[in-house]
């Protein structure tokens, strides 16, 4: 918005002593230019949880959620409505170019957005946004928060060597570790997880020739606090609990 400053005409009056003071004894200054002058840019807080449904060529909508954590990472999670059940999820590293926040796999051409009053605006490289009537904002919920991720469709490599698990997704530059099933309770006298990490191991050795290889799957997950390898703390983990196939690669 811009906004437009005006000096108001200013006016002298010379008063000389003796007669009223004839016409051209009134000096009347001009208007003076218009001044443009820019409002400043919102400043850009970019961590936070954002959570909208966005345009689909082939379905509804796009049911997006999207943490972005001051550590620099991000995880987003999206279904098709109508279609899908469990969301796809994508972890990786948000960038911020020339005042654009991007996220994507690592390698491939990221997605921008630009960041506003109501959350991020998906725009192109250049900021420029589309010209359709179409709602591709993303509302903003809240600052950075720490609640665990919930249940996604997650493409990535398992590896499994010497007691140690860990899970990286496709197109992160990070691994996490991870394991097999997550305590949930029971419903009827059975676990609402029936996948446990034996299940994890064994499926790993069954598909591997040898300890150590890594292991391409999509996995049925969620994301959550578990015990830290060392010391008394926690660490982040990747709770698998489901592994509906083998992929031979990332993509």
């Amino acid at each position: 918005m811009k906004l437009i400053v005006r000096h108001a005409p200013l006016f002298a009056l010379f008063v000389a002593c003796g007669d009223p003071p004839s016409d051209t004894g009134k000096v009347v200054a001009p208007d003076s230019p218009s001044v443009i002058v820019d409002t400043p840019k919102l400043a850009a807080n970019w961590p936070g949880y954002y959570s909208d449904t966005l345009p689909c060529l082939d379905c509804p909508g796009l049911d997006t959620q999207l943490w972005i954590r001051s550590d620099s990472t991000f995880i987003r999670l999206q279904k098709r409505i109508g279609l899908d059940s469990i969301p796809e999820g994508i972890i990786g590293r948000w960038h911020v170019v020339n005042g654009l926040m991007t996220v994507g796999y690592t390698g491939d051409k990221p997605e921008f957005y630009r960041y506003t009053a109501d959350g991020l605006l998906t725009v192109d490289e250049m900021g420029v946004a589309d010209n359709s009537k179409q709602d591709w904002t993303i509302e903003k919920f809240a600052d950075e928060i720490g609640d665990a991720i919930p249940r996604m469709r997650l493409i990535g490599t398992f590896t499994y060597w010497a007691d140690s698990q860990s899970f990286q997704p496709c197109g992160a530059e990070f691994s996490w570790p991870c394991t097999g099933g997550m305590d949930l309770g029971e419903e009827e006298g059975e676990p609402i997880v029936r996948f446990n990490n034996a299940d994890l191991q064994k499926a790993y050795k069954q598909a591997v020739k040898r300890s150590g290889d890594p292991w391409t799957v999509e996995a049925i997950c969620t994301l959550g606090m578990g015990p830290a390898a060392e010391g008394d703390g926690a660490d982040e983990y990747i709770f698998i609990e489901q592994l509906p196939r083998t992929i031979e690669r990332c993509p």
